[in-house]
């Protein structure tokens, strides 16, 4: 008999270790869950923040670059595709003018977006878009020349595209010339789902290209001004 209060005494001993062990167990298990918590915040605060960086069309030659650098074969790539989708009128420039405009919005600035619908109000006056396609493509041995780019400060370039446009008109060919456009591009890091570039024209009404000759054609680009 003596010794059953010492049994008891054990299974009660027992039993308040087993839930002090449990009650440790669950404090541990919470700093965990804490743990990952915080790291979670912390991860997602991180992965807002997006580094862009932008890597050249050719890597013949290798490539050391930094974060937010843009190469000047990108600028090029992006200011000529841009512009040609612009000047892509595939049935009808009263329809297809403004379209072009609206789909490329997110890749203008919000004063080029203005001058390029100035433009196309002038033209919609005068009846130059009813039923009008455009088409527009790089001259054959005048694309990406590190010439072609000059780099006015690290958030703006200008760019010089050789270009032949073509229009019609019901069928009839009403323009076939080659064009020399003096673009400008700047950082727009406006909407990263929308521009994935973190760039954009930054064109107005002063925007007027050269006409081009044969012999413009034949010789090797040479930047304005530089000898």
């Amino acid at each position: 008999m003596n010794g059953l209060p010492s049994i008891r005494n054990n299974q009660a001993r027992q039993r308040l270790l087993a839930a002090s062990d449990h009650i440790r167990s669950l404090r541990i298990t919470i700093v965990c869950l804490l743990v990952v918590v915080i790291a979670l915040c912390w991860r997602n605060g991180v992965l807002q923040d997006i580094r862009r960086v932008y890597i050249p069309p050719d890597l013949t030659q290798g490539l050391v670059t930094d974060f937010e650098t843009v190469p000047a074969p990108t600028i090029y790539t992006f200011t000529y595709y841009i512009f040609q989708q612009l000047n892509r009128w595939r049935s009808d420039g009263e329809k297809d003018y403004p379209q072009q405009i609206y789909t490329l919005q997110g890749f203008l600035t919000p004063g080029c977006r203005a001058a390029l619908e100035a433009d196309m109000n002038e033209k919609q006056s005068l009846g130059e878009l009813r039923q009008r396609v455009r088409t527009l493509q790089e001259i054959f041995g005048q694309s990406y020349t590190r010439q072609r780019v000059e780099i006015e400060s690290s958030s703006s370039w200008k760019v010089w595209l050789d270009v032949n446009l073509v229009e019609s008109i019901g069928g009839h060919p009403v323009k076939n010339v080659m064009l020399r456009y003096p673009l400008q591009v700047v950082r727009f890091d406006v909407d990263k789902e929308v521009n994935p570039w973190g760039l954009a024209l930054a064109c107005d009404e002063t925007m007027r290209p050269e006409l081009l000759t044969k012999d413009d054609v034949e010789q090797s680009f040479r930047r304005p001004g530089v000898k």
